[in-house]
């Protein structure tokens, strides 16, 4: 199954899934923590999350109309990319804390991992290829390159992840060049041609996204919605999970500086996570296949939900960047779960539209709810609270999961 990522249709999505990962190293790891050396409180940390969230939150539908609809996609990343290297480097120089360049970058960040997506889906239709096992590419590079940044910014200084960004997205947007995609027209069609569609689909992780004719009118969130009953209740559940997840991905950091780790520890504890997602991605389409959906997803509540409590506790910042291994198995198969469930009840034409708003309300609407709520209670109680609330939103969600995510994994997985 490896081999796929090297035939000839796939080696362009294959190189940018690899980028993408180094890329990302560069910046992701060190928001927080920046923020933090900068002086910035926990308070003002949680509420420049939120509304960083909001920003993506508004964004993802966005730079999915524009790929879906308008743009294509590969134009549309390849704004998404430029756009988010300038506020990064706008972050990485300072004014006002960094604030704004992290506003603007979580703005057109918010179309980055949708239109790769989309792009990447299509490739796989091509080959009969597995999202699984190309996502895995990604954390792949994105462990690897988390040991080398940890190491240069603590030498070099904050201001190192501007143009350290920026090589990682010139090198990106050249993998762009010739890139094209394939588009088909859009029609309303009935519940029993989608299915029939997506069974002669080449691949059982393909997705296909398109623009037709109406690409004029800012109409692919509503007919997503309309097309897909199955949606809302999914984006609901997604809304509660992201909600606990949240408190992980906007104060685990933190709290490995907390207790005494630097930007080095930091990078370590991504690298071990993003390490740890690789072989659950590879194998997570077969767990599907023999167990179901829910299973894969409730096994990475389970796991997120532990590591949320294990940071509860005062343990060394070695212990707490081994511990967050955890969330690379919470990480890779709610992921997993959730962008094949989005595959399996969404429309083919309308895949990147609805990939955004999973995006959209798994990292902006809940983020942005779980980075104020946990700023406060970290900051005026500590981070014993925060982290048990975590934790038990997450494995309290399991039963609900259970109960949304009865999804086919055969319409989704090879």
């Amino acid at each position: 199954m490896n081999f796929m990522l090297l035939r000839p249709g796939m080696r362009r999505a294959s190189y940018l899934y690899l980028m993408v990962g180094i890329m990302q190293a560069f910046y992701l790891p060190f928001s927080s923590i920046v923020f933090r050396d900068r002086g910035v409180s926990f308070e003002a940390i949680g509420l420049v999350g939120a509304v960083n969230s909001i920003l993506a939150l508004a964004a993802a539908p966005i730079w999915g109309h524009l790929g879906d609809a308008t743009l294509g996609r590969v134009a549309a990343f390849r704004l998404a990319i430029f756009a988010t290297a300038i506020g990064v480097f706008a972050f990485a120089a300072g004014p006002v804390a960094g604030i704004p360049g992290s506003m603007l970058a979580a703005f057109a960040g918010a179309g980055i991992v949708p239109l790769l997506d989309a792009i990447g889906m299509e490739r796989l239709a091509e080959v009969k290829g597995n999202w699984g096992t190309l996502r895995a590419v990604t954390s792949a590079s994105y462990a690897a390159t988390g040991l080398v940044s940890g190491v240069l910014v603590v030498a070099g200084g904050a201001f190192l992840v501007g143009p350290l960004y920026g090589a990682g997205a010139l090198i990106v947007l050249m993998g762009t060049l010739g890139l094209r995609v394939t588009h088909r027209r859009h029609r309303v069609v009935s519940e029993d041609e989608l299915e029939a569609e997506r069974s002669e689909l080449a691949g059982g992780n393909a997705e296909i996204a398109v623009a037709g004719d109406w690409r004029d009118r800012f109409g692919t969130v509503s007919l997503a919605f309309a097309q897909s009953p199955k949606l809302l209740s999914f984006l609901l559940l997604s809304l509660l999970v992201n909600l606990g997840a949240g408190i992980f991905y906007s104060y685990g950091a933190l709290r490995i500086q907390e207790v005494g780790g630097n930007a080095a520890m930091v990078t370590l504890s991504a690298a071990i996570s993003a390490a740890v997602e690789i072989p659950f991605f590879l194998i997570g389409g077969a767990v599907a296949l023999r167990f179901g959906m829910r299973a894969v997803y409730s096994i990475g509540l389970v796991a997120l939900g532990l590591c949320c409590f294990g940071y509860a506790f005062d343990f060394s910042p070695f212990a707490l960047s081994i511990m967050r291994g955890l969330v690379g198995v919470g990480y890779a198969c709610t992921l997993l779960g959730s962008v094949l469930t989005v595959r399996a009840i969404v429309p083919l034409q309308l895949q990147a539209t609805g990939q955004a708003l999973f995006q959209a309300v798994s990292f902006g609407l809940a983020i942005s709810v779980s980075s104020i709520v946990g700023g406060v209670i970290y900051g005026e109680i500590g981070a014993f609270p925060v982290f048990v609330l975590g934790g038990a939103i997450l494995i309290g969600s399991v039963p609900f999961a259970w109960k949304i995510l009865r999804v086919d994994a055969a319409a989704t997985t090879i």
